[in-house]
């Protein structure tokens, strides 16, 4: 796969008056989280002087995107990894960052002091102190978090006088369902703190607002897919050709991959005319259960549990696609979706979705417009929608052209990304 280089500051024309932006992340770059690079890249097109600090960097499932795109000298990630932190390395790496920040400004010791006993534990001490000083380096950027355990640390640093930068977070999912279960005030000083907290749906806004967030602080933000990178064309199998069905997403319950595999089982068992597959591509905690589930099936129908790919190889896999299903749940940890990229892409391709009425789901797929959506766990109406779509090849046909629209029109990741900037510029201009 070829990747364009990255922008030629000397020649480009931007469409803002440039400014920095750290993006502060946990983990970066992780394989499942392609969205933020694909955002980091959009706005560094738009004049954003992008630097990425991460905590760590993944030991596994970590994505290529930024050596591809030529982007790795911009990444400062504090932990590699590779060794093993023992209490005594942790303390020697606090009393450095700490001796650092002290030299600058010697009035910040209650400061560091506070952030010390401060109970928030998403990152250790010495970390913290690491981040403070990596940032004091950029004291005129806007620092970007995605995910709100990421805008927590940041939060907490600004709490204690550690950080100056305006900040802004990015919530998804997870962050204001499963993390919060049991702590609904764990962002309290996040909400305080930030210049700007983004929801990825209205759900989400809605979600933030009942936790508490300053109305005025929230601003719903979609995510978006490059419409140039993913190529639309009709999606209909041609008279002998199988009809391929995919599902793409990590094997945790919130993606609901057993019950698209059970839905698929039950219509190849009730209609064995139908020439159909299913390929199934993602990995995590849950993929051994998943195997369990299709092992030791007979029928001429084929599953294929593929794994993690890498970004061009799954690409190439919904290409070969016909109808994409992802049947995302509320899990029992109450873990919940955003708006999966995943759907986004497979419509930007043409592919016709079959989904669920969970979490922002319904703001990108119509129901019997760009896809069928059905009840979370539903797997009577799953196959059933798998039925409708797998035989009907003019609904295919109709339902990916109309998803295709909605991409373009309301989920294109450049236009998303020059409502990014701008909420970005004006907070960078306010300073």
């Amino acid at each position: 796969m070829n990747y364009p280089q990255r922008i030629n500051v000397k020649e480009a024309t931007w469409e803002f008056e440039p400014f920095p932006v750290v993006y502060f992340s946990l983990s970066f770059p992780e394989l499942s989280q392609t969205f933020v690079f694909n955002e980091i890249r959009s706005i560094a097109e738009l004049g954003g002087d992008i630097r990425v600090l991460s905590c760590k960097s993944p030991s596994e499932n970590r994505s290529n995107l930024p050596n591809a795109y030529g982007y790795e000298d911009r990444i400062d990630t504090i932990f590699d990894g590779t060794t093993r932190s023992s209490r005594a390395r942790r303390l020697l790496a606090a009393a450095k960052a700490a001796s650092k920040l002290l030299i600058r400004n010697p009035a910040l010791l209650p400061n560091v002091l506070l952030a010390a006993w401060s109970g928030d534990t998403v990152v250790p001490f010495s970390m913290k102190l690491a981040i403070a000083v990596r940032l004091q380096s950029h004291p005129d950027s806007i620092i970007h978090c995605h995910f709100g355990p990421a805008g927590k640390v940041i939060a907490d640093l600004k709490k204690h006088g550690l950080v100056k930068s305006p900040m802004t977070t990015v919530f998804h999912g997870y962050d204001i369902t499963q993390y919060i279960v049991e702590a609904t005030d764990a962002y309290k000083t996040l909400f305080s703190e930030a210049d700007l907290l983004i929801p990825i749906s209205d759900f989400w806004r809605r979600r933030l607002t009942e936790l508490g967030a300053p109305s005025d602080k929230i601003r719903t933000i979609r995510l978006g897919v490059d419409c140039n990178a993913f190529e639309y064309k009709r999606r209909v199998a041609v008279p002998g050709e199988t009809t391929r069905f995919i599902t793409i997403g990590r094997m945790t319950e919130k993606k609901g991959h057993r019950y698209t595999i059970e839905a698929f089982k039950a219509l190849a068992e009730r209609r064995p005319d139908l020439n159909i597959c299913l390929d199934v591509i993602g990995d995590g905690p849950d993929l051994q259960e998943i195997r369990a589930i299709t092992t030791g099936w007979q029928s001429n129908a084929k599953i294929t549990l593929h794994g993690a790919l890498a970004h061009q190889d799954v690409r190439a896999m919904l290409d070969q696609s016909h109808i994409f299903v992802l049947p995302s749940v509320v899990a029992a940890n109450g873990d919940m979706e955003g708006i999966p990229v995943s759907i986004m892409e497979a419509m930007a391709m043409g592919l016709p979705v079959i989904s669920t009425r969970h979490s922002g789901i319904p703001e990108l797929v119509e129901d019997d417009l760009s896809g069928i959506l059905v009840d979370e766990r539903d797997v009577d109406a799953l196959s059933a929608a798998m039925e409708r779509l797998g035989s009907e090849p003019e609904l295919q046909l109709a339902m990916g052209k109309a998803g295709r629209a909605v991409i373009e029109r309301e989920y294109n990741e450049r236009t998303q990304a020059r409502v990014l900037m701008s909420a970005l510029s004006k907070i960078s201009s306010k300073e």
